[in-house]
């Protein structure tokens, strides 16, 4: 036959509360406890793998009162010299200084940005694989010797540009702007009446046109910077069309020569202008031209260039080929054979090529 069962007494529902959080807590203080203890145990391994014998970091510190101590990790030096200043303080009645969230590598300036900044430029740097680089990114390669200076010392070589020398480099500055007159404009009659006047205007001999336009051109065109590349020349008054702007001056050599020149000009790190007169002679403005030399390449220009021929001597002239206003710049097309390694053109006109040769 089947026997009674005796029910259990149930526990109260506050007595039952009561006990799940004390269990809570409990575990809760294990699980700490367990994570101190696996953190205890992860760093006596560590010191355990330390060998003395390795090479590996030393920190000391010495004072001027004869303190000295000596550690290999900044963490238990920093604490040595935590207890001996509490030991001071302590035998001198005072009171406990805290040093809470002070660290040794806080103290001796480790994590200040300009010290990081010249951390991670010593030799050697580039080998911390774990560390995340700051401000300076290095190449990792393993196996990478230094490399031998030639002449034995670092101080006996001469000095490589990092950048190629301009000399011609404060023409571009922002802070040279052409300024353009808007006010007291004169008319449009009294314009065409000045151009007519001009020794450069087209009623005049080609010859005597030429022979004023040394002093005219300077009151005329300006170096500035340009959005196209770099310099540029522009207008500075009112150019009609047709009339001489400026030479295209420099040193007319053979045409034999431009090759020896360019290579000899990229060595120096200068920039060339050379302009073709013919199929045996080149004006060379690298070292003695003129303002002509900045003018920029377009492939819609304001201007041509023309040669001419003024007491036998053959002159590239520069013309406009349309009216030009004050502050325009002054461009002309120059007409590179076609090349496969293409140059990229950067005119911004409408009917731009892309490309200059």
């Amino acid at each position: 036959s089947a026997g009674l069962i005796r029910p259990r007494r149930q526990k109260p529902r506050q007595q039952l509360l009561n006990h799940n959080d004390n269990e809570q807590a409990s575990e809760e203080d294990n699980s700490v406890l367990l994570k101190l203890m696996e953190q205890e145990e992860k760093r006596k391994k560590k010191e355990k793998l330390l060998n003395k014998d390795d090479p590996h970091l030393v920190f000391e510190i010495t004072s001027d009162d004869g303190f000295y101590t000596k550690a290999d990790t900044i963490t238990a030096a920093w604490s040595q010299v935590l207890d001996k200043v509490q030991e001071a303080r302590n035998s001198q009645g005072m009171k406990y200084l805290s040093f809470a969230g002070i660290d040794g590598i806080k103290m001796i300036g480790v994590t200040h940005d300009a010290l990081v900044y010249l951390i991670e430029q010593l030799r050697g740097a580039k080998n911390c694989q774990n560390y995340r680089f700051k401000y300076h990114r290095h190449n990792i390669q393993h196996d990478e010797e230094p490399v031998v200076n030639p002449s034995g010392c670092a101080r006996a070589e001469v000095i490589a540009r990092r950048s190629k020398f301009d000399m011609f480099n404060f023409l571009a500055s922002k802070h040279r702007s052409l300024v353009v007159r808007t006010d007291n404009m004169d008319d449009e009659e009294e314009i065409q009446h000045k151009s007519a006047r001009r020794a450069t205007s087209m009623d005049l001999p080609m010859a005597m046109r030429f022979r004023h336009l040394q002093k005219t051109s300077k009151e005329a065109v300006g170096v500035y910077r340009s959005g196209i590349h770099g310099r540029g020349l522009f207008c500075k008054r009112p150019i009609d069309a047709a009339e001489m702007v400026i030479e295209y001056a420099g040193m007319v050599i053979r045409s034999s020569l431009t090759d020896k020149r360019e290579k000899y000009y990229d060595s120096k790190g200068i920039g060339c202008y050379m302009f073709r007169i013919d199929d045996y002679d080149v004006v060379d403005a690298t070292m003695h031209g003129n303002a002509a030399r900045f003018i920029n390449h377009s492939c819609e220009p304001n201007c041509f260039s023309r040669v001419i021929q003024v007491d036998g001597k053959k002159h590239i002239v520069i013309f406009a080929s349309r009216k030009i206003m004050p502050g325009e710049e002054l461009t002309y097309d120059y007409k590179f054979p076609f090349e496969e390694e293409k140059i990229p053109c950067t005119c911004g006109s409408k009917k731009c090529r892309k490309h200059l040769n």
